[in-house]
């Protein structure tokens, strides 16, 4: 009888990157240089050359930093997490979820990639001049933010849950001026707003989020054998455990159109039995998400260079 404590590990969503935040990890670390080849060889371009440059508007493009975290997040996870014992549980927010659909042994890295790629190429498609984008509230009285929402809703504006990532923050996808006029709001609520750069409209019942959906059903085809997973993963919309790879397919395409409950997913991992969590980069969010969340966790995180192991180290005792 297994009588070790549950672990999980928690993928971060697409997050904004500047020139030069990742060159560290890219020269030092052989594995992700290996992960980013494996990537632009499947995608047809040099990934690397793209996510490296110094234009924050091409490394944020999601055809480009999507593929790229998700390189960085499995070179990460195999220099870290799958050298000891594996977690019993992934969990990912919006793109960590596809992240975590690789990990877990349902889908290969290269139909993982292409997935990376496929959604925001259909996004920009759809999205095009429409005016829209996502903002992220923290510190704020959620029933008050909430209620603040529906009275712009009620004013014509066009404004959605996006995303609620802790007791106290929530991410909202809508037109720009709605949702500054939001930011406006959330210090009305105890707290404050940012529109996020580079944000693309995401997880909202959004008639626009609906064809992006339909399209990306349409499109989407595997193209290695996709089954059911080694590592059960928390649903991102449900806090559901997925065992299945028909479950996990369901769930890649319905965040589209469905808001994200990441607290609530959260808590089910403490629920669950889970005491210890590893965060897994690029990205902050997930790591202080969890200091606004209820529940207790030992937490570690390899989110960066910074946080991985000497890979000089490394050579000098093999």
């Amino acid at each position: 009888m297994n009588t070790e404590t549950p672990t999980a590990v928690l993928l971060n969503p697409q997050v904004v990157v500047e020139p030069g935040d990742y060159r560290a990890l890219y020269d030092e670390h052989s594995s992700v240089r290996d992960a980013f080849d494996d990537a632009s060889g499947v995608l047809g371009f040099d990934l690397a050359g793209a996510f490296l440059d110094d234009d924050p508007a091409l490394i944020n493009s999601g055809t480009v930093v999507r593929p790229a975290s998700l390189a960085i997040a499995t070179a990460i996870y195999g220099m870290t997490v799958a050298r000891g014992r594996p977690p019993t549980y992934l969990a990912g927010l919006s793109l960590g979820a596809i992240v975590a659909g690789h990990l877990s042994g349902h889908m290969s890295f290269r139909d993982a990639v292409r997935m990376t790629h496929l959604m925001p190429a259909i996004e920009d498609r759809v999205f095009a001049g429409k005016g829209l984008g996502v903002a992220f509230y923290y510190g704020v009285d959620i029933a008050a933010f909430e209620d603040a929402m529906r009275r712009e809703v009620a004013a014509g504006r066009v404004l959605s849950p996006c995303a609620y990532t802790a007791a106290d923050q929530m991410i909202l996808t809508g037109e720009l001026g709605a949702l500054r006029a939001m930011n406006v709001r959330a210090v009305a609520c105890g707290g404050v707003g940012v529109v996020i750069p580079h944000g693309p409209p995401a997880h909202s019942p959004l008639p626009v989020l609906h064809e992006v959906e339909e399209r990306f059903r349409g499109e989407w085809r595997y193209r290695d054998p996709a089954g059911d997973p080694d590592i059960p993963v928390i649903c991102n919309l449900t806090s559901r455990v997925l065992a299945t790879g028909d479950e996990l397919t369901d769930s890649f395409i319905r965040q589209y159109s469905r808001t994200v409950h990441w607290e609530r997913g959260v808590r089910r991992l403490a629920e669950l039995g889970v005491r210890k969590v590893t965060v897994i980069g690029p990205g902050h969010f997930v790591l202080k998400s969890l200091r606004s969340t209820p529940a207790e966790f030992e937490v570690e995180a390899f989110l960066g260079a910074g946080d991985l192991p000497d890979p000089a180290v490394g050579r000098a005792r093999s």
